[in-house]
């Protein structure tokens, strides 16, 4: 009998499109994965006369890569991640928003056999943290094709740096440093996939760009401020971490919450959930990042 396959010995690459199996570098750990082809049978499905369905009457369709992966954020795998999700590369620890997004390629080894996904792009990058815990990154990918290989995985290992977790955390509101239980910030680059006269994807890019942020606060004197404001915005808003000398920083330039009530749920502590988009504001791009 074969040896089960375990997840404690799956392992994951990134590299530019087009990228050897064997010449993959950027080793990453990941937490989960979910990175599959879908593809579509067709059938006639017409009138036959019974209501079987024949074997004969088929032929597969299309099929096109997705799902997702899980990470805990570190300097070095930031590093590889946010020129995917935002479209440029480090300049001085700067990530800025760019029109297009690159294509890359994806090994994934899930010790029976390695999956090389190529064309690929990430259609949302989130950002999440709560109380207690790692600061999280999910990355929900689109692809085009999908190549099972049994050749070896490279002899790379991820990086060792240290995680960032939430209490290296701090934000600021209206200017002023807030204390927060959790948080999450989206930048959906909405992908929009083609299929012309191809099984497989022609082309897959982003047609739109959505940033959201939500957050809980306590709901003290101190948070009402922030309260009312509608489609007026809460201005600028910053989400930093920082570990030694080890630092990343998202800044907002306009923030709008759609009023949300504060409920009482029961005898703890009553919060303020705040759920909103960021927009850009005058030639200030929604969201920057720094890192390093």
């Amino acid at each position: 009998m074969p040896d089960p396959s375990f997840g404690h010995h799956a392992r994951l690459s990134f590299a530019p499109a087009g990228t050897a199996i064997a010449s993959f570098t950027e080793a990453c750990e990941f937490v989960s994965e979910s990175i599959h082809k879908e593809q579509a049978i067709l059938e006639t499905a017409g009138l036959r006369g019974t209501r079987s369905h024949p074997v004969e009457r088929t032929r597969d369709g299309t099929s096109v890569i997705r799902g997702e992966i899980r990470l805990h954020a570190t300097p070095a795998l930031l590093d590889l991640l946010l020129p995917r999700i935002l479209g440029t590369p480090k300049a001085a620890d700067n990530f800025a928003l760019a029109e297009s997004l690159p294509e890359f390629d994806l090994l994934l080894d899930r010790v029976a056999r390695r999956f090389l996904y190529q064309g690929c792009r990430v259609d949302k990058g989130v950002f999440r943290g709560k109380a207690g815990g790692l600061l999280e990154v999910t990355l929900e990918i689109v692809g085009k094709s999908e190549l099972v290989s049994q050749l070896p995985f490279p002899a790379i290992a991820p990086p060792i740096d240290l995680p960032y977790v939430f209490h290296d955390g701090a934000m600021t509101l209206l200017g002023v440093p807030r204390q927060f239980v959790d948080f999450e910030l989206t930048i959906d680059n909405r992908l929009a996939v083609r299929f012309a006269n191809s099984p497989s994807a022609t082309d897959i890019s982003p047609i739109d760009r959505i940033v959201t942020f939500a957050c809980t606060l306590p709901f003290t004197s101190a948070e009402t401020d922030l309260y009312g404001h509608g489609a007026l915005g809460v201005g600028g808003a910053t989400l930093s971490f920082t570990n030694g000398p080890s630092h990343l920083a998202f800044t907002l330039p306009m923030l709008q919450f759609p009023d949300q009530t504060p409920v009482v749920a029961g005898r703890g502590e009553i919060l303020l959930a705040l759920r909103g988009t960021a927009r850009k504001s005058g030639g200030i791009a929604e969201v920057a990042v720094v890192s390093g």
